[in-house]
């Protein structure tokens, strides 16, 4: 229902799906953009109610139709370039996809899947503290896809001892991570953790009145983030370049957004009125 809603959550969403198209231009001021990656973390662990089927429509279908969609956009690349149409498959995409900014689905498909198991309050703590504990010992992974897992764990747990638990169990779950990041694995990434994630968590504390205007930020916030490469594509071969293409693509991907979401939403044809 309206009433239900934060309209602070929704237009935070908006607002870090814009931050993650500044981010994947590298354009000036990429670094402060990249507090919108563990923002959207913390705020995918909201809970389904309809368990796990929702969590499969709200995050493994998109992951399947998007990676289906840049998949055709890779082939029709190589096939312009000569090269073997399906070249540029490997077989890390079945963990993030078929373009980067996809892994986020089923990471947190799976991390939806053992939440269940996260949320006594001791667990909660433990878990966010353990994995920063194993990032410092092991350190950060190359390889894709668990470079960005290694990323963003402490956001998703976070998330869950917030579900779980609220404000102030989650906010002791970060603040212990990040201070055993910031003496064992000293890096710019944690205080990018800390900051996007404390925001995350201030958006969910406190409220603003739910609007028709917030809903459609927050439906659009998730059509700006799966389908702004295609924008950000457009504008490199229109030798778009710096901070001239992070304007048009997040302009771009607003407008694509838009007509995505207005289709999605249109009536059915049967349902029409005459």
């Amino acid at each position: 229902m309206a009433e239900e809603r934060n309209g602070l959550t929704d237009y935070g969403r908006f607002a870090a799906s814009l931050g993650i198209v500044w981010f994947g231009i590298q354009a000036p001021g990429q670094r402060i953009a990249y507090i919108a990656l563990p923002f959207i973390l913390v705020l995918l662990m909201a809970p389904s109610r309809s368990g796990l089927s929702g969590w499969a429509r709200r995050l493994l279908w998109p992951f399947l139709t998007w990676s289906v969609v840049f998949g055709i956009l890779h082939t029709a690349l190589a096939l312009k370039g000569n090269d073997p149409p399906f070249g540029w498959w490997n077989p890390d995409m079945l963990l993030m996809g078929t373009w980067d900014h996809l892994w986020i689905l089923p990471f947190a498909l799976l991390a939806a899947i053992v939440a269940p198991w996260l949320q006594h309050p001791i667990v909660s703590l433990g878990a966010a503290w353990a994995a920063a504990l194993l990032i410092v010992v092991k350190g950060t992974p190359e390889a894709m896809p668990y470079h960005q897992w290694s990323f963003g764990i402490i956001p998703i747990l976070v998330g869950i001892a917030y579900f779980a638990w609220g404000w102030r169990l989650a906010l002791v779950a970060l603040l212990g991570s990040w201070l055993i990041l910031h003496l064992g694995h000293p890096a710019p990434d944690n205080t990018t953790i800390l900051v996007g994630s404390g925001l995350a968590l201030a958006c969910l504390t406190w409220r603003l009145p739910a609007s028709a205007l917030s809903e459609r930020c927050s439906r659009i916030s998730v059509w700006i983030y799966l389908a702004h490469p295609l924008v950000v594509f457009i504008g490199q071969s229109l030798r778009i370049s710096w901070v001239e293409l992070g304007l048009f693509s997040m302009v771009g991907s607003v407008i694509l957004a838009q007509l995505i979401d207005t289709a999605a939403h249109a009536p059915r044809r049967g349902n029409l009125q005459l």
